[in-house]
């Protein structure tokens, strides 16, 4: 399995503009919402606000993945952010998160979600793989980088 069968390439950006995690995930929703991923904004931000409450999603090493299953979504749909200047997600390692990958599951696939999650988990432990897509200077550059990853594993 690789994250790239599951990251649309439309939801990517790399974003210098500093910002705090609630603006973050804005912008990543809006992305998948410009995208037609989702219908709702509204739903999906609730979802992922409420999945932060009970525990961040951000894992250390420099990577957040927040997630949230919604019922209409076909397959987990993956969106990539890269931000450059750090966002604070409460990671366990008190570290900003660089590279944040939303994940929107779907309750009707609970293991693929679980796979994917494992899977990022897995490439962080990748010494290259924050640094090499936090030095990715455009949306081209992060898929690139993601796909040199991928292949090494």
């Amino acid at each position: 399995m690789q994250l790239l069968d599951y990251l649309d390439r439309e939801c990517v950006c790399v974003d210098a503009t500093p910002g705090d995690k609630a603006s973050v995930l804005r912008r990543m929703v809006a992305l998948v919402v410009k995208r037609g991923l989702v219908d709702s904004e509204e739903r999906l931000l609730a979802a992922l606000e409420h999945r932060e409450e009970v525990v961040s999603t951000g894992i250390g090493n420099g990577v957040a993945i927040p997630h949230a299953d919604l019922p209409e979504i076909e397959v987990p749909r993956l969106a990539l952010g890269v931000f450059p200047e750090g966002v604070d997600f409460d990671a366990l390692d008190e570290e900003p998160a660089y590279v944040v990958f939303l994940l929107i599951g779907t309750p009707r696939t609970p293991g693929l979600h679980m796979k994917i999650l494992a899977r990022i988990a897995r490439l962080t432990k990748d010494e290259e793989f924050c640094s090499s897509l936090r030095g990715a200077r455009n949306e081209q550059e992060a898929l690139d980088a993601l796909a040199r990853i991928e292949a090494r594993h």
